[in-house]
C-alpha cells in the first residue's frame, strides 16, 4: 500500500482500508476515521474482528462481510456490499455500500483485500438511544437465531446472485457457503415451473419503482424436495436511483399450503359427491329453511329446484314422522324418516328413506341441518317380491317335504321286498355251491360263482338302501359288545374271497395277535370293512395288493388298508364320503357301484365314535383308507348310537 498515493485514493473513495493474508489492518485512510471516528494508530497493526467489534458491526453484518471476504479470498474477483451498519463511538450509526478488492502479489496468489467505502450516510444517535440500540440488536441477533425467518441479501442482476443470507437457510439444506461462495444464486432453487413469473414479478416491480415485494412460491430443497416459501423483500437502489440489491426475508409455508390444497381438494369432493351422488342432498339452516339441494332430490320429489330452495323443513312439511326427524337435529340428535312420503308441493308419494344430521360450527353453533334422501321404491318392490317368493318356496318346501316321505317309504318298502327273494337266492345259490344237490362240472361252478358273487354284491346294495332308510327315519339300532377287529377283518377277507381271487390281488397282513376287543357293533363294523374292502378290490388292477395294518396308538386302534389301486387327485378326497358321490362318470360306468359305501362307513364309523378318512398321493400310486376307533370295552355316548343321522 506504500506505493499508492494517498491523495489520489481519498479523490476516489470516500474510505479505504487493507488487510494482509492475516487479516491485521495495514492501511486506513483519514476517510475512514472521519466515517467511523476511529484512529488510524488504533487501527493499523489490529485484527479486522477486533474492528468490526469495536464499530459495533451486527452478527448478521459481520457475517455477511466475512462469507463476501472469504468469495474475494477464493475468487480473487471484486464483490459489492451494501447497507453494512457501523456504530461509531460518538453515538453515530454510519450505513457503507462499496466493493471489496483482492490484493495479488507477483505469483497472482492471495496476500489481503481492499475495501473501499463509496457511499455512506450518518444519523447522530442519543447515548441512550446508542445504548438500547445495543442491547435490542443483541435482543433481535438471539431472535433471530431462533427464528425460522430466514434473511437474504440479493443484488439486483439476472436471478439474484446472493451476497448474504442467515444460517438458518440449513433448514432447507444448503449453507450460507453454497450462496456466498458464488455456487448458487437464488434463482438456482426456486422451482422450475415458479422461476418465469417470480422473474416477471420483480421486473415488474422494478419498472414501476416500487420498493416492497411480497410474492409465494416453490423452492427445491438440496435433497430436491419441493417446499412453499412466503418472501417479503425490500428493493434498494444506487446513487444513481437503479435497482441495486434487494433485502429481505423468506419464511416455509408448507404445511399452510398443503392443508389450503386439502382444504381445496376437500371441498372439490364435496361438490362432487354433492352434485353427482344417487341420493338426494339438502342443507337447511337455522330456521329449518333449505338453502341448497342437488339435482337428484329435485328428481325423487318431483319439483324442480328453485321451488325446494326456501321451503321450509317444519312449517311446509303436512307428514308429522318427517316432522319429528327434522325437529331432532335442533336437540343437536340425528333424525331418520321411512316410509311413503307425500311431497306437499308435487303431491308425489315416494317410498323413501332421509337421515338428517346437525351441522355444527367448531364455535359450537348451530348452523342448521343436512339431509340425504333415497329413493327405495325398487327396495319395496323387492322386498314385497321376496316376501311372495318367501311364500311360495314354503309352499314347495311343504310339498318336497311330502314327495320326501313318500320316497323314504318307497325306498324302504322297495328295499324289504328286494331282501326277502335275495335271501331266497342266495341261500339256495350256497347250497348249490356245497354240492348238497349234486356234484357240479367245472363249468358250473364257475357260473355259480358268479350267480353267488353277484347276489352278494345285490345284498350289499339292499342293506345299504335299508341303512340309508333307517338313518332317514331315525330308526337305526346298534348292538355294542366286545368284538375283536382282527376276527372281523379275517371274515371281511374271506367273504369277499372269490372278488379277490379273481383278480388274482395279494393280500397282506399286519395285525397284532394279542389285540384287545373294542366296543362295537359286529354287524355295522363288518359292513364298514366290508364296503373299504369292496372298493379297494374294485379300483385295484389285476395283480396289485391290499396291505391291513392295525396299530395301538394310546387309547384309539388305527386300522389302515392300502391299496396299489388307481388312486384319488388329493383335491377330491374330501368329497368321497358324500352320500352318492363318485369321483367321475367315467369311473362309474368302468367300476360301476352307487357312491353309497364310503358314505355309510362315515355314519358307522361316527356312530362308534371313530373317525375315518383317505390319503393318496394322486392317480395311478394308490389309496389308504384309515379308521380310527376307541380302544375300549366300554359302550360309546347312548345318544351317539340312537341319533338320527343327517342325510
Amino acid at each position: 500500500m506504500k506505493g499508492l498515493p494517498d491523495k489520489l485514493l481519498d479523490s476516489m473513495y470516500k474510505g479505504i482500508w487493507a488487510v494482509d493474508t492475516d487479516n491485521k489492518f495495514i492501511y486506513f485512510n483519514e476517510g475512514m476515521e472521519k466515517i467511523t471516528g476511529l484512529s488510524r494508530d488504533k487501527i493499523i497493526g489490529g485484527n479486522l474482528k477486533d474492528f468490526m467489534e469495536l464499530a459495533h458491526l451486527s452478527v448478521g453484518d459481520e457475517g455477511h462481510f466475512r462469507e463476501l471476504a472469504l468469495r474475494v479470498k477464493d475468487t480473487l474477483k471484486p464483490s459489492r456490499y451494501h447497507s453494512l451498519q457501523f456504530l461509531t463511538p460518538e453515538g453515530k450509526l454510519s450505513i457503507q455500500s462499496g466493493y471489496i478488492f483482492p490484493i495479488v502479489d507477483e505469483a497472482e496468489k492471495y496476500s489481503g483485500i481492499i475495501c473501499t467505502v463509496e457511499s455512506f450516510s450518518e444519523q447522530k444517535i442519543r447515548e441512550k438511544t446508542f445504548k438500547d440500540m445495543l442491547s435490542s440488536k443483541k435482543k433481535l441477533e438471539d431472535i433471530y437465531k431462533n427464528s425460522p425467518v430466514i434473511a437474504f441479501l440479493w443484488t439486483a442482476e439476472k436471478d439474484w446472485p446472493v451476497e448474504f443470507v442467515s444460517d438458518n437457510i440449513s433448514q432447507f439444506g444448503y449453507t450460507p457457503e453454497d450462496f456466498t461462495s458464488g455456487k448458487l444464486i437464488y434463482g438456482d432453487i426456486i422451482h422450475p415451473e415458479d422461476l418465469d413469473f417470480v422473474r416477471n414479478d420483480v421486473t415488474q416491480l422494478e419498472i414501476e419503482g416500487r420498493q416492497f415485494f411480497s410474492k409465494e412460491y416453490r423452492i427445491l430443497t438440496k435433497s430436491g424436495e419441493i417446499r412453499w416459501v412466503a418472501e417479503r423483500s425490500l428493493l434498494g437502489y444506487d446513487e444513481e436511483n437503479k435497482p441495486s440489491y434487494y433485502q429481505g426475508i423468506m419464511i416455509d409455508i408448507t404445511d399452510r399450503k398443503l392443508a389450503e390444497e386439502a382444504l381445496l381438494e376437500s371441498e372439490k369432493k364435496y361438490r362432487f359427491i354433492f352434485e353427482n351422488s344417487p341420493l338426494g342432498i339438502f342443507n337447511f339452516d337455522e330456521d329449518a329453511s333449505i338453502t341448497h339441494c342437488n339435482e337428484n332430490i329435485s328428481k325423487i320429489m318431483g319439483v324442480p329446484k328453485d321451488r325446494i330452495i326456501g321451503m321450509n323443513m317444519i312449517m311446509d312439511i303436512d307428514d308429522m314422522a318427517m316432522k319429528e326427524a327434522v325437529k331432532a337435529i335442533f336437540s343437536r340428535k340425528s333424525g331418520h324418516y321411512e316410509g311413503k312420503y307425500k311431497n306437499p308441493l308435487s303431491g308425489k308419494t315416494t317410498p323413501i328413506k332421509a337421515d338428517y344430521s346437525p351441522n355444527i360450527s367448531d364455535d359450537g353453533k348451530l348452523l342448521g341441518g343436512v339431509g340425504i334422501v333415497e329413493d327405495i321404491t325398487a327396495r319395496v318392490k323387492a322386498e314385497e317380491a321376496m316376501i311372495k317368493y318367501a311364500e311360495d318356496l314354503a309352499a314347495a318346501n311343504e310339498e318336497l317335504k311330502s314327495l320326501d316321505r313318500m320316497k323314504d317309504e318307497f325306498l324302504s318298502n322297495v328295499s324289504h321286498e328286494l331282501k326277502t327273494p335275495l335271501t331266497s337266492i342266495k341261500g339256495y345259490t350256497e347250497l348249490i355251491s356245497e354240492e348238497s344237490l349234486g356234484p357240479l362240472t367245472d363249468k358250473q361252478k364257475e357260473v355259480e360263482d358268479t350267480v353267488l358273487r353277484n347276489a352278494e354284491r345285490l345284498k350289499r346294495l339292499v342293506d345299504s338302501l335299508l341303512y340309508i332308510s333307517r338313518v332317514q327315519s331315525g330308526t337305526v339300532k346298534y348292538n355294542f359288545e366286545p368284538v375283536s377287529i382282527g376276527e372281523i377283518i379275517d371274515m371281511t377277507l374271506l367273504d369277499l374271497k372269490i372278488q379277490i381271487d379273481q383278480k388274482n390281488l395279494k393280500v397282506e397282513k399286519n395285525i397284532p395277535v394279542d389285540l384287545s376287543p373294542v366296543n362295537g357293533d359286529r354287524d355295522k363294523l363288518t359292513d364298514t370293512f366290508t364296503n373299504i374292502v369292496d372298493n379297494s378290490i374294485k379300483f385295484t388292477p389285476e395283480g396289485g395288493t391290499l396291505t391291513f395294518t392295525v396299530a395301538v396308538e394310546e387309547d384309539l386302534l388305527h386300522i389302515v388298508l392300502k391299496d396299489t389301486g388307481i388312486g384319488i387327485p388329493p383335491d377330491l378326497i374330501p368329497m368321497l364320503f358324500r352320500r352318492f358321490y363318485q369321483i367321475d362318470a367315467t369311473r362309474k360306468r368302468k367300476y360301476g357301484g352307487t357312491g353309497l359305501g364310503l358314505y355309510i362307513c362315515k355314519e358307522i364309523v361316527t356312530a362308534h365314535e371313530g373317525k375315518i378318512w383317505a390319503e393318496s398321493e394322486g392317480e395311478n400310486k394308490g389309496t389308504e383308507i384309515h379308521v380310527l376307533l376307541p380302544n375300549r370295552i366300554e359302550p360309546p355316548n347312548l345318544d351317539i348310537q340312537n341319533q338320527k343321522h343327517s342325510i
